[in-house]
């Protein structure tokens, strides 16, 4: 009977580290794999729509205490819901914070389009729909069409956008 030999230290370094490659390769795929995609224009629907159930619920100064919270549930990847009060001041903006308390009737895209107001119409007179305006996107850097999911929640506006089509 043939006697057994010890495997030499690199063999077993290189088991080690196959080994560690191995699972590696078989768990990447059980990571959430949302964080690096882009949301999309029906994600920004949905977030809005569950953000203004939300401001119902509680009212305005909890619904954007909460929206202005990166804890408070209502911020995904670059989504987050943007507040205009009743004098059209930007209450509830998340993600550019520099714009609470701005009027958001001067709000213009990169083109000139006023948007802000576009959205206070759309909001005041139908109640719920779409804006679209061109602005720089932040992940990429680049100009991009920006789509707002916009509900009108009595002297409110709430809205969500998402960069795509």
């Amino acid at each position: 009977m043939p006697k057994s030999r010890p495997i030499a230290p690199w063999p077993r370094r290189l088991l080690a580290r196959n080994a560690a490659a191995a699972l590696l390769v078989l768990l990447l795929p059980a990571l959430p794999a949302r964080a690096a995609d882009p949301a999309t224009p029906d994600e920004a629907k949905a977030l809005a729509e569950r953000a203004a159930v939300h401001f119902k619920d509680v009212g305005p100064d909890k619904a954007i205490a909460d929206f202005n919270d990166p804890n408070g549930g209502f911020v995904d990847r670059e989504l987050f819901v943007v507040v205009y009060d009743p004098a059209n001041k930007i209450q509830g903006s998340f993600g550019i914070p520099v714009l609470r308390g701005k009027d958001a009737t001067v709000l213009k895209d990169v083109d000139g389009k006023e948007f802000g107001k576009d959205i206070i119409a759309l909001a005041k007179n139908g109640g719920t729909g779409w804006v679209e305006y061109r602005m720089t996107n932040p992940l990429t850097k680049k100009v991009a069409l920006k789509r707002s999911w916009v509900i009108g929640l009595g002297d409110y506006v709430l809205f969500v956008g998402a960069f795509g089509s």
